[in-house]
């Protein structure tokens, strides 16, 4: 993932403003996953993308789950780890993820999916760490239709990795696992979007606060009315084993 990824997440405002959880949906659309993925007590989960800590903290102190973290940004994972010593979140990157074959009972990649900037790469790891059967979380952005040119947005978002639901599914399957379930969830997005108006005033001044231009926002707010973005949320059972060291989707026989 790329390290300017971190810039938006990092921002103590945004932070306040996303409640911290710093994505639509919240842990609401958290337990919503666990519940459809069938995850129980003592389920060892990975969270990608940790951030804050705050789901971590969540799944091991009320769902009672074996929870750990991974996060590119050193603050992040500093300050996941500064209220409660028990949270668990380790600095690192998904292609390289610190964990042994077939370690984890499930793992969560909530608004870090459209970051990825090898996603072959990054799921064939996250389909080495997950055991057979194991689960994957997905909720993100995703394209429901555009009408013009888009030429996203000038730093790292989830945003600039938009893809249409078909392609979402295209890449994840390639990587051997198995759509169980796609929900829409964009309700969620647009609840999350009130909240940085809420906060900010606008959505021009809230992008102008982070590439520092009233020229830019305005150009991106112009680029944004091109697409109908959704939000989704998606769970996939690992289905089989991948070649060690490809990411191609190319099974292990």
């Amino acid at each position: 993932m790329n390290e300017d990824a971190v810039r938006l997440y990092e921002n103590e405002e945004f932070q306040l403003a996303a409640q911290h959880a710093l994505r639509p949906g919240g842990l609401d659309l958290t337990k919503k996953a666990m519940d459809i993925a069938g995850f129980g007590k003592r389920s060892r989960i990975l969270d990608i993308g940790s951030g804050c800590g705050k789901t971590v903290e969540y799944l091991r102190e009320v769902l009672h789950m074996r929870a750990m973290g991974i996060d590119i940004s050193e603050k992040l994972a500093r300050k996941a780890k500064s209220p409660n010593s028990t949270v668990e979140v380790m600095i690192g990157d998904v292609c390289q993820l610190p964990c042994a074959d077939a370690a984890v009972d499930g793992v969560l990649c909530e608004c870090v999916f459209n970051l990825l900037e090898d996603k072959p790469l990054a799921l064939a790891e996250v389909n080495r760490v997950l055991n057979l059967g194991g689960k994957l979380i997905v909720s993100d952005l995703y394209l429901r239709e555009k009408t013009g040119d888009f030429s996203g947005v000038p730093l790292a978002t989830c945003i600039n990795g938009i893809t249409t639901r078909e392609t979402v599914i295209q890449e994840v399957t390639a990587a051997g696992f198995r759509l169980v379930d796609w929900q829409d969830e964009t309700h969620a997005y647009k609840e999350f979007v009130a909240r940085l108006i809420m906060k900010y005033g606008s959505m021009s001044i809230f992008w102008e606060s982070l590439v520092d231009s009233c020229d830019k926002a305005c150009a991106i707010q112009s680029d944004l009315r091109n697409v109908r973005i959704g939000y989704h949320l998606s769970v996939w059972e690992k289905e089989r084993k991948l070649v060690e060291g490809r990411g191609n989707g190319s099974e292990d026989t």
